[in-house]
């Protein structure tokens, strides 16, 4: 039954039929480890499909692109950091539409840090996403720790105006990087909401590729899948790291922060601030 939420046992998930995209994935254009070549060979051998949803850049999708069944399997993205904590994952149909959006919403904000915060808060990613025709999904809304990551943790904390919520489309359900217990919680939030459901992975590494996929019975295009996403005729199967997973994918990220240590930590004492003024 579409919209059901599966939580597994084995992951990666393997499988052989219908279309089955990983939502969530960052490559080395950003803080990731996975090589464009090496995902798309990846997928192909796992009969799977993924977004590229670099932090505040695009030039992963950009590259992925240049191969020609990139059509086939790779959906256009993007993840917005707000300057206020949560993160936002945006989808589009086309690799023109992304870049659209992008140099117009994007590429000027982008802060000394990259990868983390850009100056833009949440309110203006969603509105301006939308705008743009951009299709919008909370990234583990109630994550990450003691930051204040998700959109459903900024609004608990006073944070972002519930008021947003009227301007996402869904809620990423399954995020790989997050607990069971906070993962299970979006799920139960999105359904007495009626928000569209999304599985990803968080993949910083290409072992991490499909821990968490959004899935339809059938194989679709790139377009036709968004709007199945959208239509809530799609399901997530996924499962969690884990805190021993977690702790070795994120030492290996932090690699990435290294160069931006005072940026990064003066993006913290801001938001820090936000918080405890709530």
């Amino acid at each position: 039954m579409s919209g059901s939420v599966q939580h597994a046992s084995a992951c990666p998930i393997v499988f052989n039929d219908g279309s089955a995209f990983d939502m969530h994935v960052h490559t080395n254009h950003s803080d990731g480890f996975v090589r464009i070549p090496e995902l798309l060979a990846y997928l192909r051998r796992r009969n799977l499909c993924a977004a590229i949803t670099d932090h505040n850049v695009i030039t992963g999708v950009c590259e992925a692109y240049e191969h020609e069944d990139a059509g086939n399997l790779i959906i256009p993205g993007i993840e917005v950091s707000a300057v206020d904590g949560p993160h936002m994952l945006i989808y589009f149909d086309t690799v023109r539409d992304l870049q659209s959006y992008y140099e117009s919403s994007v590429h000027d904000h982008q802060g000394a840090c990259p990868h983390m915060a850009t100056d833009l808060t949440t309110e203006q990613i969603v509105i301006e996403a939308n705008e743009s025709g951009g299709f919008v999904v909370a990234a583990h809304p109630y994550g990450y720790a003691m930051l204040v990551r998700g959109a459903l943790k900024a609004i608990d904390v006073g944070i972002v105006s519930p008021i947003i919520l009227d301007s996402i489309d869904g809620l990423e359900v399954i995020c790989g990087g997050l607990s069971h217990s906070l993962n299970t919680r979006a799920e139960a939030y999105a359904a007495l909401n009626n928000f569209c459901m999304t599985g990803g992975s968080d993949a910083h590494t290409l072992r991490e590729v499909g821990r968490a996929v959004t899935v339809a019975d059938e194989v679709l295009p790139v377009e036709e899948f968004l709007e199945a996403v959208r239509l809530q005729r799609t399901d997530v199967i996924g499962c969690e790291r884990g805190p021993v997973n977690n702790l070795l994918m994120g030492t290996q990220v932090l690699a990435k922060y290294v160069p931006y240590l005072g940026p990064g930590l003066a993006v913290h004492l801001r938001q820090g601030k936000m918080r405890l003024r709530k």
